[in-house]
């Protein structure tokens, strides 16, 4: 099968270029022919793309809102790779680089779409996409809106947002990561499969019980809710004074965060790794009793809980979004409110106070993770595809 990919970014900047990458490996063991379209942006990092269009973010600011409904570099872009490749399936996936533009390039072709999260299309989740400038208060809420954001809002909800519904006349399938997503979409009119987000799994490795190190991995923006676990270091400190947090990632809230750091006087406890290739990863993952995930945000599934959990690193994570579906309280970790420090801190000094609790998680997140294998997931995306496929031949 020749299976054409579309998305924003051509680099690793994200859970979701993780999961292509990892995907698109697996499918060409499988013996399928993959190429993947993208933007040039970040042209400076490596790509792992096959085709490339101009970055809409490169476009000069008075265009830039414009394309974001007809963007014609993606469009003619991604039209004389269709006429030059012929794909049997084309699978869409991050659009914010993209635009609804190629959507109407694709009635003739079996198409699916992945939906990784908050993008112009999905009302629920509209908000999340807007960059923090859009906000009076970084709060990421209608009232929460300046005047620049309230013509983003009425711009993508009520013209954009509809030229994508219009588009998606031509996609067969959408599909979601976890059934807290597929219900969101059916609010937003979007009827979709749900098929849970997997990633490659490392191997089990038993927890070093000398260790006190804790960690947070992901992008460093503000409503992934670094701000929280932080802000519970203080108090575990007083508990563990060798306790230790790193922290994995870049963002563009990075900086407040080592401000943060250093008005609470725990510097020297903290840690800023910067961006890890999966290799750093997973020593990372080696070294660390806790996997942190503190969002604020409903985060769409949360696959880097998976990654810990499958070398027996027990997880704390917001009950938010779809991280419920993966994390089962009390037996593989712990949810706690989201924007709640004090329970963050409270749940890290009852599994590090546990030794036996400790041991015992690590065995039930190996073995829950096991649900979450890349190869399982692609199996499924390929009987998707043929499916798809098959309906359009009718």
């Amino acid at each position: 099968m020749k299976i054409l990919r579309i998305t924003s970014i051509g680099f690793e900047g994200g859970g979701s270029d993780n999961g292509i990458i990892l995907v698109d490996k697996v499918l060409r063991r499988m013996g399928h022919t993959v190429k993947i379209l993208t933007s040039n942006l970040r042209s400076d990092l490596p790509h792992f793309s096959d085709f490339e269009f101009k970055a809409l973010d490169y476009q000069p600011h008075v265009l830039k809102l414009f394309y974001r409904s007809f963007y014609p570099n993606s469009y003619f872009a991604l039209r004389k790779v269709l006429k030059e490749y012929q794909p049997d399936i084309v699978q869409l996936h991050t659009m914010s680089q993209v635009s609804p533009s190629v959507l109407f390039l694709l009635k003739k072709y079996p198409t699916v779409m992945t939906i990784h999260g908050a993008e112009d299309f999905t009302p629920s989740l509209l908000l999340w996409s807007f960059p923090k400038t859009c906000f009076k208060d970084d709060q990421y809420k209608l009232s929460g809106l300046n005047f620049s954001g309230w013509l983003h809002y009425v711009y993508h909800r009520y013209i954009n947002g509809a030229i994508y519904r219009f588009g998606f006349r031509n996609v067969d399938l959408f599909i979601v990561f976890s059934q807290y997503m597929k219900n969101l979409m059916k609010v937003d009119h979007i009827e979709s499969v749900c098929v849970p987000n997997a990633t490659k799994l490392f191997e089990y490795e038993p927890i070093d019980l000398q260790s006190n190190l804790i960690a947070y991995v992901g992008r460093i923006e503000k409503f992934k809710g670094v701000q929280y676990l932080i802000e519970s270091m203080p108090n575990i400190i007083k508990r563990y004074s060798d306790i230790r947090l790193d922290i994995a990632g870049t963002g563009p809230y990075e900086n407040q965060l080592k401000l943060l750091t250093k008005e609470l006087g725990i510097e020297s406890h903290v840690n800023f790794l910067g961006h890890l290739n999966r290799g750093q990863l997973h020593d990372l993952y080696r070294r660390l009793k806790i996997l942190i995930v503190p969002s604020v945000w409903p985060e769409p599934f949360g696959k880097v809980g998976i990654e810990a959990m499958s070398l027996g690193r027990p997880v704390i994570a917001s009950d938010a979004g779809g991280m419920s579906e993966w994390l089962v309280d009390g037996e593989t970790g712990y949810l706690v409110p989201p924007e709640n420090s004090s329970a963050i801190a409270d749940k890290v000094i009852r599994i590090l106070s546990t030794p036996g609790m400790l041991q015992e998680m690590s065995l039930n997140a190996r073995s829950r993770a096991l649900d979450f294998d890349i190869e399982q997931h692609a199996q499924i995306i390929v009987k998707l595809y043929n499916d798809v496929a098959e309906k359009n031949k009718q």
